[in-house]
């Protein structure tokens, strides 16, 4: 990665000296040029040509018929904002769950540390980001990275965003389904401009500083610029905010409106204490193996100094059966003295982020009639970041003669059969088994096993920094280089104005990731070879090997619940790294000719016609740890080599059908179409149409309508299988009603699955009436993820209509509204099914026949039972989605006299409502039949039906007091009805007990931030501060169990999770 960073600093220097070396030339010129220019600026009323986004086509002003919204930085800065993944994903455009910083512990297509943007709710893959009007490749690390990383865009060097919201296919290619944004870095500057902005929460971490320093000059046939960009931002732990400093817990509300966070769970059916914290993660325990009668002990917990099981340690309860075996009246295990919930607030709710971006770009016009522009930009962006995403569990298998095995009597543990045995015979046990059957355990059998020997036992505990902290490292090159020039010699049109450019694009990205974690195969190293020796030591291994012996029965490890080896040799022989790297290039050839066709009588047909190549390659390589998922209980990923070649050839015209006319100030039509060669997938042709009218000045009616399309990405193309674990409820497994545990026999009368599913199970190889794994039909499984080069390619509709008003009757007060109503539908939409559908499918088919039944493998497990083992989960073309909904935008300036001195006031309101965004999930069932689910998001988190950004200012002399406020409209996900503690809620016993009924939070209330700043803007000094988040609104707090959330506060949904935070900005510019 080094070379990688070497050669784009070199880039780099090179175009810096070569423009230093041609100043002394250009600033002669310049001089003359400059009086020139001036007395032809008197005469001359030449305007310069610009290209807005989403045409190809040169312009002479900046309006466009498509749907476009622009946002400049200068604005962002005044409310807090300055890195580009939090702009973008605040804007009023952006629906849906945005993928930011937040999201630690998820296995994310892009990699740790990633952000993407989401247009309209429609996915990162579906969202084409832009950098100076090319096409930004792909970043990340681990697996196969599909969209470019928004934490590489060095946010104090953007001019402004552009935001794109139609179909575009049919100019910028591929990818542009829900629309584009468009990242246009600064340029338009003399001299030398350094900033600095800070950002402070008044909560304890998450400051963050951006310097920037930019250099450039501009001459009469050319202009360079050079600059730089340190970011750092440092890590926001869960402790370090009071809406997630506590604990994940039951949120629910009763009938009367009342919150109730504290569960009664374990109280009503555990005889335990209530529970202020959801039962999650429970560690501090092991599991005997088989080997005992009816199923033997459960989970046997830490409880030093006193034991009902063996010495410091307790059965919560058995049999249905809640054991007191001290007779104190309480029970003898609480549950929330042993789940991890709660104990990992050292877990990052941001990460650390470090960023370096350098860039520099120029061009120069040679002399001649064609004006040929040699023109260059190189980019360098490295960044790093480090989470912790809490702490997990360890359960492996120990083996039965492992000396420190709790039940291995031949070593340093007990015989679990006699302890069993003894058990059974405490006179409290008795008491209480009887209290619930009638009779005493020995009516059972229980209570003279006798002795069993050595058998397997199973720790379950959780080891800090066991899988939960990730560093990644990224490193992003991009250089375009090209040359643009007149053609006066091609005879089209007449006007002899035709233009062409030529231009190669490059970009390299580089990216590792490191994650330490215990091996399983070192943990079945130490388990089956460890010995005493005749000295009383603990050996291990053949002598060679390292090995360690490691006690996984430690105090140590289960003290604190999360906790640690009694020894830093046996962690240093557990732990190993996991470590990935992934290297994406990307080239783009293209060349595109435009200019005057033919006159119309609204003037000249403008036309363009162009071609581009481009080549993605991915090579994502991870070490024998990642790829054969030697970490315990982790995913492995065997990362993703590929390439192909895109081809795309597009053609745009503008027809100026009317102008100046009585009630046709102006009718322009743009037509555009591409066609789109895939290498692997199939290819397709585009083509959108848009119309503008203008019956007077002040109104302009315009609609569009195309489609887009969408080709399988590299990562749905050769992903080699990404595994991660998901908790599925298996159908074949015999319900708890249907099975007595005493008898150990299977009740038919009491079953209720459908014949069809005891069918299915039958058919697919295992037996309904024969598996039971001791009332726990759900269970962690692993689910297998890759590429299909049988995918087709995504295909969609568009259309929009709006019009943009600026009001002509006053000259007291400039104001513009605009709206837009749009439409897109997304058909063959590639997914990565679920594992739960996956197994629905299948045995839930009533015709006995879904072919996802051959994605589903059965293996036996430790006990022997026949349990999912694995899942397919490759991707397929199945869905359809849509979305639909309407922007408005309204701008108002009126200048005023107040105290004899002139102020500007100005307010700028951006709108969005969602009226509609489904997903149709459709199968074929037995007889060939499509089958269709629809589910529809709108109102729901990251749905609003309405959300929307306020601006208002005050500005005088060179001073501007800014107030801005978001607006989050008010969202309800799918969610439980009303329900008391034997059905659904936690917290209410409900009217037979005297109480309510609750049911879970599933909602949020209209979520409203202000900002407040006060900047002075000077010709060489700029300086600004102010508050965001100024009344220090909280998230809104949910339960977990419907709406994604950490510590009930909801992520990736727009609210402000950092609370009130002080900003600062300091610039200056230098002319030499």
């Amino acid at each position: 990665m080094s070379n990688l960073k070497e050669k784009s600093l070199a880039l780099i220097a090179f175009l810096l000296a070569f423009s230093m070396a041609s100043v002394p030339a250009f600033a002669q010129e310049d001089a003359v040029e400059d009086a020139e220019v001036q007395v032809e600026d008197d005469v001359d009323d030449d305007t310069e040509e610009v290209v807005v986004t989403g045409s190809r086509l040169r312009k002479t002003s900046f309006t466009s018929i498509s749907p476009l919204q622009v946002l400049d930085t200068e604005a962002t800065r005044e409310v807090g904002l300055i890195d580009a993944s939090d702009i973008l994903q605040e804007s009023t455009s952006a629906t849906g769950q945005q993928i930011d910083l937040t999201f630690q512990g998820f296995v994310l297509d892009n990699g740790p540390g990633s952000s993407t943007a989401s247009l309209r709710g429609l996915g990162a893959a579906r969202t084409l980001i832009l950098i100076n009007g090319r096409r930004v490749a792909p970043s990340g690390v681990e697996g196969a990275p599909s969209a470019p990383d928004l934490n590489l865009i060095p946010g104090g060097l953007v001019q402004r965003y552009e935001f794109l919201l139609d179909g575009a296919s049919s100019v910028y290619g591929s990818d542009a389904v829900a629309g584009v944004v468009n990242v246009i870095m600064k340029k338009d500057f003399d001299g030398l401009e350094l900033e600095l902005i800070g950002n402070i929460p008044e909560q304890s971490n998450g400051e963050d500083y951006t310097i920037s320093a930019t250099y450039g000059k501009n001459y009469d046939r050319g202009f360079f610029g050079i600059g730089a960009e340190y970011y750092k931002s440092t890590e926001v732990t869960l402790a370090d905010r009071e809406w997630t400093d506590e604990c994940n817990k039951h949120y629910e509300i009763d009938q009367a409106g009342n919150i109730r966070t504290v569960g009664f769970d374990d109280q009503v059916f555990n005889g335990q204490g209530p529970s202020p914290c959801k039962r999650q993660g429970l560690a501090g325990r092991f599991q005997v193996g088989a080997g005992l009668p009816f199923g033997g002990f459960g989970s046997i917990y830490y409880t030093p100094g006193q034991g009902n099981a063996l010495a410091d340690w307790s059965e919560s309860g058995i049999f249905g059966v809640n054991i007191d075996a001290d007779g104190d009246g309480v029970t003898d295990v609480d549950f929330q003295n042993h789940i991890i919930n709660g104990r990992e607030q050292f877990a990052s709710l941001y990460p650390e982020v470090e960023r370096t971006s350098v860039m520099g770009y120029g061009e120069y016009t040679l002399e001649g009639d064609m004006n040929l522009t040699p023109f260059v930009e190189v980019m360098y962006n490295e960044r790093e970041t480090f989470a912790d995403s809490g702490a997990f569990q360890l359960f492996p298998w120990i083996d039965a003669n492992n000396p420190y095995n709790p039940c291995n009597p031949n070593g340093f543990g007990v015989d679990c059969g006699l302890a069993y045995d003894a058990f059974f015979q405490n006179p409290n046990v008795i008491s209480d088994f009887a209290a619930v059957y009638g009779v005493p355990p020995a009516a059972f059998g229980l209570g003279f096993y006798g002795a069993s020997g050595p058998l397997e036992a199973r720790p379950i505990a959780s080891v800090r920094g066991d899988r939960t902290q990730v560093t990644s490292v990224l490193e992003q090159t991009r250089v375009v280089a090209g040359v643009r020039g007149d053609l006066p010699q091609l005879p089209i049109g007449g006007n002899n104005d035709w233009k062409f450019e030529v231009a190669v694009t490059h970009t390299e990205a580089d990216g590792t990731a490191s994650r330490p974690g215990i091996r399983q195969d070192r943990i079945d190293l130490t388990s089956q070879t460890s010995v005493i020796n005749p000295d009383g030591s603990v050996t291990c291994g053949n002598g060679s090997d390292g090995c360690v012996p490691v006690n996984f029965f430690a105090p140590s490890l289960y003290e604190g619940v999360v906790g640690d080896f009694a020894t830093q040799a046996e962690r240093d022989f557990l732990f190993d790294t996991r470590d990935f790297r992934t290297k994406y290039e990307q080239t783009i050839g293209s060349i595109f000719l435009d200019g005057s066709l033919f006159d119309l009588p609204g003037g000249t047909a403008q036309g363009g016609i162009g071609f581009a190549y481009r080549d993605d390659k991915i090579a994502s390589i991870p070490d024998d740890v990642a790829r054969d998922g030697l970490f315990f209980g982790f995913f492995s990923d065997s990362g993703a080599v590929g390439d192909k070649y895109t081809k795309e050839t597009y053609a745009e015209i503008d027809l100026p059908l009317l102008a100046n006319k009585q009630l046709a100030k102006e009718l322009n039509l743009n037509l555009s179409a591409a066609y789109t060669q895939d290498e692997v997938h199939d290819s397709d042709t585009t083509y959108s149409a848009k119309l503008g009218y203008r019956p007077v000045d002040s109104l302009l009616l315009r609609g569009t309508v195309g489609t887009s399309y969408r080709a399988p990405n590299l990562r749905e193309t050769f992903l080699a299988g990404q595994t991660g674990f998901n908790t599925i409820s298996d159908p074949c497994v015999i319900p708890d009603d249907a099975y007595d545990t005493l008898t150990e026999t299977y009740l038919p009368a009491n079953d209720q699955r459908r014949p069809e599913v005891l069918a299915n199970c039958l058919a697919n190889g295992v037996d309904p009436t024969a598996l039971y794994l001791g009332g726990f039909s759900s269970y962690s499984v692993e689910i297998s993820r890759g590429g299909a080069a049988g995918l087709k390619s995504e295909t969609s509709d568009s259309f929009s209509v709006g019009f943009a008003f600026d009001q002509p009757w006053f000259d007291a007060f400039d104001m513009s509204l605009g709206m837009t109503y749009y439409g897109i539908d997304i058909e063959d939409t590639i997914v990565e099914p679920s594992g739960q559908g996956i197994v629905n499918s299948c045995y839930f088919d009533r015709e006995g026949d879904s072919p996802d039944c051959t994605r589903i493998a059965r293996a036996p497990d430790a006990d022997g039972d026949l349990v999912i083992d694995l899942l397919n989960g490759a991707f397929l073309n199945r869905d359809l989605e849509s979305t639909e909904g309407l922007d408005v935008n309204i701008s108002f300036d009126k200048p005023l006299t107040l105290f004899e001195r002139a102020f500007d006031f100005g307010a700028d309101l951006n709108l969005n409502r969602t009226i509609n965004n489904k997903l149709v999930e459709s199968e074929i069932d037995g007889n060939g039949d499509r089958i269709e689910e629809v589910t529809e998001f709108d109102g729901r988190f990251g749905f609003p039906n309405w959300q929307g950004n306020l601006s208002l200012r005050a500005e005088f002399n060179e001073y501007r007091l800014t107030w801005g406020t978001r607006y989050i409209g008010e969202v309800e996900q799918f969610g439980d009805e009303y329900s008391d503690i034997n059905g659904l809620s936690s917290t209410c016993f409900g009217p037979s007990q005297d109480d309510l009924l609750c049911k879970d939070v599933n909602f949020a209330g209209s979520y409203l931030t202000h900002s407040l700043s006060l900047f002075y803007r000077g010709d060489q000094y700029t300086i600004g501060g102010g508050v965001s988040n100024i009344f220090g609104k909280a998230p809104p707090l949910v339960d977990s169990a419907q709406v994604l959330a950490t510590n009930n506060t909801p992520i990736g949904y727009g609210y402000d999770l950092n609370g009130r935070t002080f900003f600062i900005n300091l610039g200056g510019k230098f002319d030499f």
